[in-house]
């Protein structure tokens, strides 16, 4: 709940759409957030079944008009270039984990237990919005320096837009190479554009508050980076990891609270 109420509400705000059909989608998602919202929460409120699945599906109705302001970005500009490609994606993301929070409130298992439905909800929110609004924030913000920062900033963002489906897959599929790779790809991504934002970001920023929650938001999310690795290496190989539980608690606050909030407050204050 934490992501209609707060997350995905400051990424609507921050993410940098250049079309003009685009950012008028846009517009009308932000303006419906506050309702779709409340009907995540009331999701929660009522037990799992039809009429949480009705609730939800408010939330996927948001999350629909914002992916296809997306989707109009890409069309708009006749370019997959990351400036177009990265908020594309990250509303694309949003969209894909609203579809699965009906799913997770409908109790519909879709052939997996009903954590993982849940779970996976979560993470396209988290792992793939908030992240990948985060990293097409940080390529904005170093249009001004070298061209090898840009491309590394590029680079690094397009590993999270294409690690995040990866991870998925693997998931779905039980496929173990790609259960291994997505979260690599996620990781390497992410610890990337942190350490970007972390070193040649937040120094630049005005705002003393803004310096302090960018660079609280990079270091933060190290360790569950790590143990994310970890995990996804342990369901091929025989090496120690935290439980499912444990992993949802450390791993997912960590990421939703002091990374994706914290990231997206800093950036809000800058």
């Amino acid at each position: 709940m934490l992501a209609p109420v707060a997350v995905v509400p400051l990424g609507l705000r921050l993410i940098p759409l250049a079309g003009r059909r685009a950012r008028q989608l846009l517009l009308v998602a932000r303006l419906l957030q506050p309702v779709g919202a409340v009907l995540v929460i009331a999701s929660f409120i009522v037990p799992a079944g039809p009429w949480a699945a009705l609730l939800a599906a408010g939330w996927f109705a948001v999350c629909s008009i914002a992916g296809l302001a997306g989707a109009s970005e890409l069309v708009e500009s006749r370019s997959l270039a990351p400036g177009h490609l990265l908020p594309a994606a990250a509303l694309g993301f949003l969209a894909v984990g609203a579809a699965w929070l009906i799913a997770a409130r409908g109790g519909i298992s879709l052939g997996y237990s009903g954590p993982t439905v849940e779970l996976t909800a979560v993470h396209f929110h988290y792992a793939g919005f908030a992240a990948t609004v985060l990293a097409a924030l940080a390529f904005t913000a170093l249009s001004e320096r070298s061209r090898r920062m840009r491309r590394v900033c590029a680079a690094a963002g397009v590993i999270v837009v294409l690690g995040t489906p990866v991870t998925a897959t693997g998931i779905a599929t039980g496929t173990a190479a790609l259960t291994v790779i997505g979260p690599l790809l996620l990781a390497t991504g992410i610890l990337t554009n942190a350490a970007l934002t972390a070193f040649l970001i937040a120094p630049r920023r005005r705002t003393a508050g803004a310096r302090w929650l960018l660079a609280i938001s990079s270091a933060a999310v190290v360790i569950p980076m790590l143990l994310g690795v970890d995990y996804a290496v342990a369901r091929v190989l025989p090496v120690p990891a935290l439980d499912l539980r444990t992993m949802a608690i450390v791993h997912g606050d960590l990421n939703a609270v002091l990374y994706s909030l914290i990231g997206l407050a800093g950036w809000s204050m800058a």
